[in-house]
């Protein structure tokens, strides 16, 4: 990646401002896990002192996103099969799932109306082959969930792994059928007005169930090349 164009940035919150574009670079597929991220080469890229590019990165690591290794550098994380089933995955369906309750709880139409726009979103994009502004939607959907049931501490929970839910939700995007997936989110909305224990069920394969299958079937986890590097 030698010879990159600048990408200067404006001078309000460059820490943040980096750090979101990053951000968005990992979740596009731009760089995939094990690339190396070079302080000197971003700092060129952005136009920036070497400060906020070191900020930057720290609230990635924090994100769960980056990695710094002592004497060797900073490299964007691998989430293994075995990462996303035994915690990535149960962490976030726990999660939802006791903001499902919740918010049911708290009032059930309104939860499933709230859905809605979401939903119509969704099917917008994917009609549209907007395969990125589909995904965020897909995002949308499960953080108005989380949000429904007005607990902080749950909200706080699901911003701390959302970063990367939304890689995974990228990548594994690339093996479903975009109608297929807003399909199945508008049956999400169905079985909330219908029984908490439909929606429970339907909750569990849309986190976990659908992406275990196409882990078992081979899917990769990410698309890392030992030559990565942003230098």
């Amino acid at each position: 990646m030698r010879g990159m164009a600048k990408d200067p940035l404006p001078s309000v919150s460059r820490r943040q401002q980096i750090a979101d574009r990053i951000r968005e670079q990992i979740i596009d597929g731009e760089f995939v896990a094990g690339t190396q991220l070079k302080q000197d080469t971003l700092c060129e890229r952005y136009d920036v002192s070497p400060a906020p590019v070191r900020e930057a990165l720290r609230l990635l690591e924090n994100e769960g996103l980056v990695e710094h290794f002592p004497n060797r550098g900073v490299f964007v994380c691998d989430v293994t099969s075995a990462d996303l089933i035994g915690v990535l995955l149960p962490v976030r369906l726990a999660i939802e799932t006791y903001a499902l309750e919740t918010a049911v709880a708290n009032d059930r139409e309104g939860l499933a109306d709230s859905l809605v726009p979401h939903v119509d979103r969704m099917r917008l994009r994917a009609r549209a082959g907007e395969a990125k502004e589909m995904n965020e939607a897909d995002v949308g959907f499960h953080r108005q969930i989380v949000l429904a049931a007005d607990s902080i501490h749950a909200l706080q929970l699901w911003n701390t792994i959302q970063p990367r839910v939304r890689v995974h939700i990228h990548r594994f995007s690339r093996w479903h059928d975009p109608l297929v997936v807003v399909r199945e989110h508008e049956e999400m909305i169905e079985a909330i007005r219908d029984t908490l224990p439909n929606a429970r069920q339907m909750l569990a394969e849309l986190i976990l169930e659908r992406p275990v299958q196409l882990l078992e079937d081979g899917v990769p986890t990410n698309s890392r090349s030992d030559d990565d590097t942003v230098a």
